[in-house]
């Protein structure tokens, strides 16, 4: 009895030790979409406000809209029209997930504060040493990157169907 208990406990070992194995080789897809919490994009900062006012700020939820299934919050009555105008011209890269680590293959949650805009479009990163490493290359970190999340909405499309 006391046999075949150790042999049922190897093997669930085995099967977990497996099992973290097979997850640690591959990636996290969800969420691909937005970065958000609580169905909040980018943590509530303005999108708008990078552009407008070249500062990231935090809104208070006053103003706000939804879009893609997320609320996005604004400053102000200005900002809410101005997204509602295009709100893609607005929504951050790889949708906001970190743009340096995106373009290391890895979907890692940003930090709003640390914010950059190149060719009229918005990147976010996870922190300052990350948006300054994003410039030492920055033409093949954009294309590294596009292509990462690129390979992660067709994932997300195939998991989906």
């Amino acid at each position: 009895m006391f046999i075949n208990f150790s042999k049922n406990i190897v093997t669930v070992v085995l099967i977990g030790v497996f099992g973290l194995l097979i997850s640690g080789c591959s990636k996290t897809v969800q969420p691909v979409g937005i970065m958000s919490v609580e169905k909040v994009a980018i943590d509530g900062y303005d999108p708008v406000a990078y552009f407008v006012a070249s500062k990231a700020s935090k809104a208070d939820g006053t103003y706000h809209y939804t879009y893609k299934d997320l609320v996005w919050h604004f400053e102000s009555d200005e900002n809410l029209q101005t997204f509602i105008a295009d709100p893609e011209a607005y929504t951050p890269k790889f949708g906001g997930f970190c743009a340096y680590e995106m373009a290391d293959e890895d979907l890692v949650n940003s930090d709003p504060k640390f914010w950059y805009i190149h060719n009229e479009s918005l990147y976010l990163f996870n922190d300052e040493d990350a948006k300054e490493d994003w410039f030492t290359e920055i033409d093949s970190m954009l294309r590294s990157a596009q292509e990462e999340w690129s390979r992660l909405n067709t994932l997300e499309e195939e998991v989906s169907q």
